[in-house]
């Protein structure tokens, strides 16, 4: 029977990915649990933007919901591939771009690799961040202004559609957010032994434990590619094929 692969994030892989998916033998299907929506800046920010030094990204939402305050001369930090991504679709190139996946160890590279003097940083934000990473840098003496630049919400209609997969045999679950983890659990889902978990990261993994549940792909660098690439090695490897 042909596996199924649910990504369950608001934006489907890239059409060149789904065609990689699909040409090693998977179904693919977009079931999107969460919403992002941009909210207005505040006053304070807007105060600030034409004095900043830096803007931190930490994901490729926040790059879009910023974007049209986005200056030339700002100079641009980014964690991840996607966020530099979205950078790229805007015609803009990162500054800095962290080895690291991880939000801590991206300011931690920053703060050593630079070794900068007081810079004004602009950290446009989910609803849902931690602050440690406004507060890490604010320690190393930086002024910062961190505020959620969008919120994020489970989709109804996503979760409307679940049913239907959950009740199928020889499905591959994916998730890139803890929030995507959470709005699936909410409708309080019964896995058949055939149905897999897939997440992106270390933090997704921890979500997914933390609810009882075991992670059966999880890439060493947290991108959706590589989550999908160790799903296809995986799944290769139990069938003979490598």
């Amino acid at each position: 029977m042909v596996k199924k692969i649910i990504f369950t994030r608001e934006q489907a892989p890239d059409s060149a990915w789904l065609e990689k998916i699909r040409q090693a033998g998977f179904e693919t299907h977009h079931v999107p649990l969460i919403r992002c929506q941009s909210l207005p800046l505040p006053e304070a920010v807007q105060a600030i933007l034409s004095k900043a030094d830096w803007v931190f990204f930490t994901s490729a939402v926040a790059v879009e919901a910023f974007s049209p305050y986005l200056k030339a001369d700002y100079q641009i930090a980014t964690i991840g591939p996607q966020t530099s991504q979205a950078l790229d679709k805007l015609g803009r190139a990162c500054d800095f771009q962290a080895s690291s996946h991880y939000g801590l160890d991206f300011i931690q590279e920053w703060l050593l690799d630079l070794a900068l003097p007081t810079q004004k940083i602009l950290l446009p934000q989910s609803s849902l961040s931690n602050p440690s990473l406004a507060e890490k840098l604010k320690e190393a003496g930086h002024e910062v202004w961190a505020w959620p630049m969008y919120e994020t919400t489970s989709n109804p209609v996503g979760q409307a559609q679940l049913e239907t997969y959950l009740s199928q045999e020889d499905v591959i679950w994916t998730f890139a957010s803890p929030s995507a983890w959470q709005s699936f659990c909410a409708i309080k889902p019964h896995l058949a032994s055939s149905h897999q978990i897939a997440v992106i990261g270390q933090t997704t993994a921890q979500a997914v434990k933390e609810s009882g549940y075991g992670v059966d792909y999880q890439p060493q660098s947290p991108s959706v590619e590589e989550m999908v690439k160790e799903i296809i090695k995986k799944e290769e490897k139990k069938h003979g094929i490598l």
